[in-house]
């Protein structure tokens, strides 16, 4: 048998190595459609994330109105309290608050001193401090 001529082989050598160059670039093409196909996934991500944060604000913003208009309402029961005449350390002691606790309430509701109108006695201390006091003074008086 003869052997292939030169020219023979150059085809075929050509033959292969366009069936391998076609073969690479369908790879080069299918993995370009995948780095499209993975961007526009990081794309779509970021936009969800970012549409959840916006929801999230929203929810936030509602909750700290409503916290404050609770706040407000808690204030105003204090402030109901003590338009009893009740003291304001009884009401204090009754509500499991400290005195800056329950001044904080009373500021929350808009109101930082009980009303004097209507009432015949005296003022009642608004601190602890003030109570000791009150309380020697009408010790050392009797």
């Amino acid at each position: 048998m003869a052997a292939p001529r030169k020219s023979a082989q150059q085809v075929a050598a050509r033959e292969k190595a366009r069936a391998k160059a076609q073969e690479l670039t369908e790879r080069h093409e299918r993995l370009i459609d995948l780095a499209a196909e993975f961007f526009e996934q990081e794309q779509q991500a970021e936009q969800i994330r970012a549409e959840a944060r916006e929801r999230a604000d929203a929810i936030l913003a509602k909750a700290e109105q409503d916290a404050e208009a609770a706040a407000k309402e808690a204030g105003a029961k204090v402030q109901q309290m003590l338009d009893t005449g009740e003291s304001r350390a009884a009401v204090a002691a009754r509500l499991g608050l400290s005195t800056a606790e329950m001044k904080r309430a009373l500021d929350g509701a808009g109101t930082s001193s009980p009303s004097g109108e209507g009432r015949t006695e005296p003022a009642l201390a608004a601190t602890a401090d003030d109570v000791a006091e009150q309380v020697a003074a009408e010790t050392k008086a009797a």
